[in-house]
């Protein structure tokens, strides 16, 4: 029996009992529950047609860029790597931020994949993509502009995030929180919604010096923290940003590293151990890093190092392997405690 029908009876019960109408309630209409679009926009496809898998929280429509004609634009695209092991739903929210045009900001540990993530994400979309690493005594010429002198003339050469906004580029800013104070008050309104690029040094007038962004241009930040400083002191030179700054992210993606089984997908297609000597190395891993996390070592291990590992093994035996690739790292008492938790899982 329907809801309506339910209702109608109970009014024509109600009417018999006290002597009077009562006028049944119409049904409620069904709420949708579910955001997920029924169509496309006129050049998109579905997240999982291009990726592969459906978001866990529901495809969505996205848009792979044409071939650039432009060679210096073409360039900048990366290449697939067939190799590659995504992190699906970190991926997928990348995707979503870039598609809504947001500000995004990429955090995790060392060796997580943050940017090698920015860059699988571009080359599947089809995006030019540049990439810069910050550093303390990084300087504005390099990255908005300056005056050169080339062929007899002074001209003005465009830094990698004025090129970045000229070509409609993903730009991702690497290590963001060494960013000096002056850098990323050069980068505020450019952060905005409708920001624009101010070149301050350009020689001319303020429509000279203004550069209004490709609308297909994405900044995206990755680091070790949040932008609020280190308590761990494992990342030297880690300040703590402007509260301006953190506020205009508009989308913010934790990264961790990636499960056993993905992790020895990765060691097994970037070098030439076994499935099972793999395993155990992430397993010693996981060791080092829960030892890493609790404070009894200084150097965690990252899957970068994990990789290494695997490809030193080519010319050496595994240990000696570990050796060179991590052992050398750390002082003589972490040196002493890791080569016990390799014993624990490799043996004597």
């Amino acid at each position: 029996m329907s809801t309506e029908d339910l209702n109608n009876r109970v009014a024509k019960a109600l009417a018999q009992h006290f002597g009077k109408s009562v006028e049944p309630k119409a049904a409620p209409e069904a709420v949708a529950t579910s955001s997920t679009p029924t169509s496309l926009e006129d050049g998109d496809k579905w997240f999982s047609a291009v990726f592969g898998y459906k978001p866990t929280f529901g495809d969505f429509g996205v848009r792979v860029l044409p071939d650039n004609d432009d060679p210096e634009i073409a360039r900048l695209v990366p290449k697939v790597d067939p190799d590659y092991v995504v992190q699906k739903d970190e991926a997928a929210l990348l995707v979503a931020g870039i598609t809504d045009g947001d500000k995004t900001l990429v955090t995790g540990p060392t060796g997580s994949g943050k940017s090698s993530l920015v860059k699988y994400v571009c080359a599947k979309l089809n995006r030019p993509f540049i990439r810069i690493n910050m550093s303390g005594d990084v300087e504005s010429a390099s990255l908005f502009g300056t005056l050169v002198v080339r062929g007899g003339a002074t001209v003005w050469e465009d830094g990698a995030i004025t090129e970045a906004a000229k070509y409609g580029a993903v730009c991702l800013v690497d290590e963001w929180e060494l960013m000096p104070a002056e850098i990323a008050m050069g980068m505020q309104n450019l952060l905005e919604d409708g920001g624009y690029l101010y070149l301050k040094e350009k020689p001319g007038n303020s429509e000279d010096r203004t550069v209004n962004p490709h609308a297909d241009f994405r900044l995206v930040f990755a680091g070790n923290t949040v932008g609020q400083g280190d308590t761990s002191g494992a990342f030297t030179g880690v300040g703590i940003q402007n509260t301006a700054t953190i506020d205009r992210f508009t989308n913010t993606i934790r990264i961790g590293y990636l499960n056993q089984r993905h992790e020895v997908s990765i060691i097994t297609s970037k070098s030439n151990v076994s499935k099972d000597v793999a395993t155990n190395m992430v397993r010693f891993a996981n060791l080092v890093r829960n030892a890493y996390d609790s404070g009894n070592l200084g150097l965690t291990m990252s899957p970068r190092t994990l990789i290494n590992w695997g490809r030193k093994q080519q010319r050496y035996d595994i240990k000696y392997a570990l050796q060179v690739s991590f052992l050398e790292k750390l002082t003589p008492d972490d040196n002493k405690s890791v080569q016990e938790l390799y014993n624990k899982v490799f043996g004597v």
